[in-house]
């Protein structure tokens, strides 16, 4: 017999009792070597055992009575409302540019929204549905969530490295807590004490005791752990779960099987340990999959539900057996999942197709698509972005096992350097890659379509050509509706606004004095980097291209320095983690720069204005209102 969720009233007897289970835990370890043995086990069963509420963030919610959805559409910059009786969208409200992550309040009143192009959190109420108010917060903000008495929220803002603190009855940043590169996914404690942080590009999770604000840990997950943007708490283990990718930069002869991997990563919640040996690799579990997104578990914890971005799919696993129970086929780009508080379906947030996808957890079909909202991407960008993103067809990937979004998540980077044939190169970022033609870091293509050769060689994709012509010559534009969508998508990408600027976009002082050395002709970091692109569009040998396995240097593409800010590592083979490492450790000659001379603070200054860089078209304003 399947077990029940538990009542409302049992739900809060048992997360009092597990706050002072916890607490016994934390002030008397060592009841394991005292006479108080059956207390222990007492603890242990009050630990394990009872329910514990996951307060986390998704691109979908539902209210705690069941009866309403709310569900994110980034590019309609909406949220939807969606009655699960009925199955039909009750209403739509704009709230900003790129919505991604909602969250509901602990009493299912209200709702948290981040758009992380506007940079700004709306706070609206689920009845009836309207907005409340909208805030400015940190720049980039993506995970949310809510403290168990609903008095603060906690947004991560990924943009400028902090999580931003929000009085909910001032609606306003009270505080900030910084924290490690690139915060994404967020979790919080049931009894409030404990914010639990992902950090993109490398898979660690921060530990944020809330009573003082403060990193208590940082918690590895491996060295090749990336795109890390959920964390989600289980009900009754005291184990957080993260889907992630794990990038194999070691291998000398990247192919789409042996390069990304899709996991679940597992941390220990008492010990705050990463713990390897319950790592769940999905490819094995279940059958190749792509870009691990989202997860939800039964409320009993036994059955795992998990949505992957990439391939279009559900596994619904045994997480005592690690085995396979299901495998579902849902809607385009799914991001986001829930499940009804009786275990009966789930609600998938697929961000493609615009739907939501019902599925019976009884028979693990797909029973329904709920329309949510309706895309404003002209058909040939709609088309575009899910050749970009999804891993589905033959032609793009085999096997389903990788996208161009696996290494370009958002048209970014993944902050890796791979060993290709040609030698090390690190991924670039595609924002602003309309105007800096020709591409790679080698300059070996000259046109978006000829991204067809990595599909080929690298997805081990079929191909959206039948014939291609060769890199560098006759052009494949126009030959192929599906890979000039593919070009239109990529080339519509602008660099991100630097959160290095003031408020109001101008320069910071710092930013300014580095601006003028940067314009010195001794200096002649504008005669390669030549504004507005911040580029030349030519190949120079800095002295960096005769590493090992390098078969194509000394020369390299001169690199846009729009969006600089947002690209570490730097150089083709990632040797520089930072800007400044660029401009000193690595150019011992003043090949790249005449730099040598300069003081510590003018490197400082002239790293604020590289940072500082963005595109014409990075800094939109907002037309909509924030308090």
């Amino acid at each position: 017999m399947e077990a029940s969720p538990a009542s409302p009233t049992i739900r809060i007897v048992s997360s009092l009792f597990r706050r002072l289970c916890s607490s016994v835990l934390r002030l008397a370890p060592s009841l394991w070597l005292t006479p108080f043995f059956v207390g222990w086990i007492f603890i242990v069963w009050g630990l394990l055992v009872l329910p514990e509420p996951a307060h986390t963030a998704s691109s979908i919610g539902l209210t705690p009575d069941g009866t309403t959805l709310f569900v994110v559409n980034p590019d309609s910059g909406s949220v939807s409302a969606i009655a699960t009786a009925s199955e039909t969208k009750l209403a739509e409200l704009v709230v900003g540019r790129d919505p991604r992550i909602l969250a509901l309040s602990p009493d299912g009143t209200r709702l948290y929204v981040t758009s992380q192009a506007s940079a700004t959190l709306t706070i609206l109420d689920t009845h009836p549905f309207s907005i409340r108010t909208k805030l400015r917060v940190g720049p980039e903000p993506y995970g949310v969530v809510a403290d168990p008495n609903d008095h603060l929220v906690y947004v991560a803002a990924s943009g400028a490295d902090r999580i931003d603190v929000i009085d909910t009855a001032l609606n306003q940043v009270m505080d900030t807590i910084p924290t490690q590169a690139r915060p994404k996914g967020l979790a919080i404690a049931e009894d409030g004490t404990r914010l639990y942080v992902t950090h993109f590009l490398s898979g660690t999770v921060s530990v944020i005791d809330l009573t003082d604000r403060s990193v208590l840990e940082v918690i590895s997950t491996g060295i090749e752990s990336n795109m890390a943007q959920r964390i989600v708490l289980h009900p009754t283990n005291n184990r957080a779960y993260l889907p992630h990718i794990r990038s194999n930069v070691s291998n000398p002869h990247p192919l789409f099987d042996t390069t990304l991997f899709p996991v679940i990563s597992v941390i220990d919640l008492v010990t705050n340990q990463h713990l390897l040996t319950e790592r769940l690799e999905l490819s094995v579990v279940d059958r190749p999959v792509n870009l691990p997104f989202d997860l939800a578990f039964s409320s009993d914890g036994q059955r795992m539900h998990i949505v992957y971005l990439g391939s279009g799919d559900l596994s619904v696993i045994d997480l005592e057996n690690r085995e396979l129970l299901a495998h579902t086929e849902v809607g385009d780009g799914p991001r986001g999942i829930v499940l009804s508080p009786d275990d009966r379906a789930a609600y998938v947030a697929n961000s493609l197709s615009d739907d939501v996808s019902v599925i019976d957890l009884n028979t693990f079909e797909e029973v329904t698509r709920i329309p949510v909202t309706t895309s404003p991407l002209s058909p040939q960008l709609h088309r575009g972005k899910l050749l970009f993103t999804s891993s589905r067809s033959t032609r793009v990937s085999r096997d389903r096992w990788m996208s161009c979004e696996s290494c370009h998540f958002d048209g970014e980077q993944d902050g890796r350097t791979w060993l290709f044939p040609d030698g090390p190169r690190n991924t670039t970022n595609l924002r602003g890659l309309a105007q800096t033609h020709p591409l790679h870091w080698s300059a070996d293509r000259d046109e978006v379509q000829d991204f067809e050769f990595t599909i080929r060689e690298l997805q081990a994709g079929t191909g959206l050509l039948e014939d291609p012509h060769p890199e560098l010559g006759q052009s494949n534009a126009g030959l192929s509706a599906d890979l000039d969508a593919l070009a239109a998508f990529v080339e519509s990408l602008h660099p991100k606004p630097s959160p290095f600027r003031l408020a109001d976009g101008t320069l910071t002082p710092e930013a300014a004095r580095g601006q003028a050395i940067f314009y010195r002709a001794e200096v002649g970091c504008a005669a390669c980097h030549v504004p507005p692109l911040f580029t030349d569009l030519r190949v120079h040998d800095i002295g960096t291209g005769n590493g090992p396995g390098e078969l194509l240097g000394p020369g390299f593409d001169t690199p846009s320095l729009r969006g600089v800010w947002h690209a570490a590592p730097y150089l083709h083979d990632g040797r520089a983690p930072t800007l400044r490492d660029v401009v000193v450790t690595h150019n011992p000659t003043d090949r790249h720069g005449q730099t040598a001379y300069l003081s510590e603070a003018e490197v400082q200054d002239l790293v604020a204005f590289l940072l500082s860089l963005e595109g014409e078209k990075s800094r939109v304003q907002d037309l909509e209102r924030v308090e």
